[in-house]
């Protein structure tokens, strides 16, 4: 992308470097999280995904198929995305004020249930839950507050929250369980994910990549 796009006051900027880090991450693609109440869209967070240019190496093999055929069910392609050893980023603005709790909530019993539908669940993987949890308890996220998950491998997550769409200085969490760590970017762009927009945007930016 040429220029750095501005959605409801959060900026995706096309290239990205995450706190602490050298690598370029491009901007692949943003989607919403939104819902209709009695006619009226009420949109709650936008969402803008990352990569490394280094991705379309380890996903060769979708080179010139549509975006359809990417997240067709079984496919193949949701795996190959989140496994590739890059770095990747998803960046979540704020958009209706939410408490850090409810958010928290929300992604432990999402990650939850993918985990234990594929038999994953085990004492490590509730500890690496239970942090983003207790992390989240005490973050305020107000309009415009910015989440950044940063995978730095696809074993590691790391995570920071900062108000008024600023770039926070540094990750504030770390979680090194790769099956929540997996799990949690699959919550984002995989199947049945949490926002169907950003699943589709992204499949089109890696589409385009590998044109």
């Amino acid at each position: 992308m040429a220029s750095d796009l501005v959605v409801d006051g959060i900026e995706f900027p096309s290239i990205f470097k995450a706190p602490g880090s050298s690598e370029s991450l491009k901007f692949i693609g943003y989607g919403m999280t939104d819902m209709t109440m009695e006619t009226i869209l009420v949109k709650f967070t936008t969402i803008g995904v990352y990569a490394v240019e280094e991705l379309k190496t380890h996903l060769k093999a979708w080179g010139g198929k549509a975006a359809s055929e990417l997240t067709a069910e079984e496919s193949g392609y949701f795996k190959d995305f989140v496994d590739a050893p890059v770095a990747k980023l998803v960046k979540v603005g704020i958009i209706k004020g939410i408490k850090g709790s409810q958010y928290g909530g929300t992604l432990e019993s999402s990650v939850r249930d993918k985990l234990a539908y594929n038999d994953l669940y085990e004492d490590d993987e509730e500890a690496a839950l239970e942090s983003i949890v207790d992390y989240f308890q005490s973050k305020s996220l107000p309009p415009n507050s910015v989440i950044l998950f940063y995978w730095p491998s696809p074993e590691e997550l790391q995570v920071a929250v900062t108000p008024d769409n600023k770039l926070p200085e540094k990750f504030e969490l770390n979680v090194s369980n790769k099956n929540v760590a997996k799990y949690l970017l699959h919550w984002y762009i995989g199947e049945n994910p949490t926002s169907e927009s950003t699943q589709a945007a992204v499949a089109e930016g890696v589409a385009a990549l590998l044109a």
